[in-house]
């Protein structure tokens, strides 16, 4: 399955993937005048919100809930889609050794399918950027590819693999002592 036809991998809001290909973010920037986008945050910016903070002569955009797993960029006239980060706190540990583990990795990294019980994994890479992954035991394997890089997000519990074509940041939050189960795709 590419990119552009995954389906949402949403449990009510709950969410379990995520991916930001790179070349959607660049092209946010050509379209849009304000050169910065959220694209996860701790909530929608409500109307209210929003008018105080455009009467401050802010640039700002209305704000909708990100249906789906791709994320991509909004029209200048169109709100801005975004997940609130509630959405991936499913399976996330109470105890933590600390609020997030920052890791590099390149193409030579290799790395078996797993998953995590307690914490979320991120991949940003400038490179090409692909998984196979996993929601659950009884979901069907499914793949993700973005060719220009970008960022993949995977939610606690999800099985996946990623592939990198260069180097990479991997963050996981929070930080959970050896929380790393390898297993099958």
């Amino acid at each position: 399955m590419d990119c552009g036809r995954i389906q949402c991998a949403c449990e009510g809001r709950l969410r379990k993937v995520l991916a930001i290909p790179l070349e959607e973010v660049s092209e946010h920037f050509v379209v849009n005048s304000r050169q910065d986008v959220k694209i996860v945050a701790p909530e929608i910016l409500g109307s209210e919100l929003i008018a105080k903070l455009k009467a401050t002569g802010r640039v700002l955009k209305p704000e909708q809930l990100l249906e789906g797993t791709r994320w991509q960029h909004s029209a200048s006239e169109a709100p801005n889609e975004l997940c609130e980060s509630s959405e991936f706190s499913a399976g996330l540990a109470e105890e933590t050794a600390g609020p997030f583990a920052l890791c590099f990795a390149n193409e030579k990294g290799a790395q078996d399918a797993h998953y995590h019980p307690h914490h979320l994994e991120i991949y940003f890479s400038e490179h090409p950027l692909e998984a196979e992954y996993r929601i659950d035991t009884n979901s069907p394997v499914e793949h993700v590819s973005l060719d220009k890089g970008g960022v993949l997000v995977f939610a606690a519990g999800v099985v996946h693999r990623a592939r990198l074509g260069g180097l990479s940041v991997v963050i996981e939050i929070p930080a959970v002592k050896d929380d790393k189960t390898v297993a099958g795709l």
